[in-house]
């Protein structure tokens, strides 16, 4: 009788332990898919973050001046647009037969352009100037990119990195142009005048040879006089 009682109850322990194994097994098949799905969600936002570099692009292309273009597309493994599905960027793209832009978008005064762009210029079937525009900059700040007062110039001094200089300023450039042997980048920034409560925008130019700050130049941007003298409209 003993006998029979523990054949009984070791089946109901094997049985229980078969599904012990079954519900471990279940378990890894779970945390494998999971690991499968979040490295492909991984995957899809470094791609999607690699393609929308527009900086990182625009560098790239910069190492190719002096050559094709069609060889500069293929060392940043982009291909290169002769227009723009965006009629305001033809405009602005009107004198460089190259171009390359965001997939994303932005508003700059509720108009719908690419998040940035990146021109070409040729002569002689070679590149000879890369121009990036951040426009997520204009979409977030039409004005400029807003800071509490204003950024003192004399803060960049010549021999200054671009590092320094962008740690200096605070913000990434709205403009970065790359010619043969030089760089240069533009910062728009806009503050409100504690004196007169109004908005003043300015752009701080820099310029690059070898890697370090050569020139310094800063103009007031009077935004406002667009609107004033309707400066842009179709003049008869």
């Amino acid at each position: 009788m003993a006998e029979g009682v523990n054949t009984e109850h070791q089946k109901i322990t094997e049985h229980k332990t078969g599904k012990r194994r079954i519900s471990w097994k279940a378990i890894g098949i779970i945390a494998a898919v999971v690991l499968v799905i979040v490295g492909v969600i991984y995957g899809v936002i470094r791609f999607m973050s690699w393609r929308n570099n527009g900086s990182g692009y625009a560098e790239k292309l910069s190492d190719q001046i002096g050559v094709s273009s069609a060889t500069a597309q293929k060392y940043a493994h982009i291909t290169l647009q002769s227009a723009s599905e965006y009629a305001c960027i033809n405009m602005v793209a009107a004198e460089y037969p190259h171009l390359f832009e965001s997939t994303r978008k932005t508003k700059v005064m509720d108009v719908t352009i690419p998040a940035w762009v990146i021109y070409l210029a040729e002569s002689n079937d070679a590149v000879t100037e890369v121009i990036y525009y951040d426009y997520r900059q204009l979409g977030q700040y039409g004005s400029g990119v807003k800071t509490k007062a204003h950024v003192d110039a004399e803060g960049v001094t010549v021999g200054m990195t671009a590092d320094a200089v962008r740690e200096y300023i605070g913000f990434a450039p709205l403009c970065t142009t790359y010619t043969n042997d030089s760089k240069t980048e533009t910062y728009k920034y806009s503050y409100k005048d504690q004196n007169t409560g109004n908005t003043l925008s300015y752009l701080l130019t820099v310029s690059y040879k070898e890697g370090t700050v050569t020139a310094v130049n800063e103009e007031e941007n009077y935004f406002i006089l667009s609107v004033l003298t309707l400066d842009g409209a179709e003049k008869k």
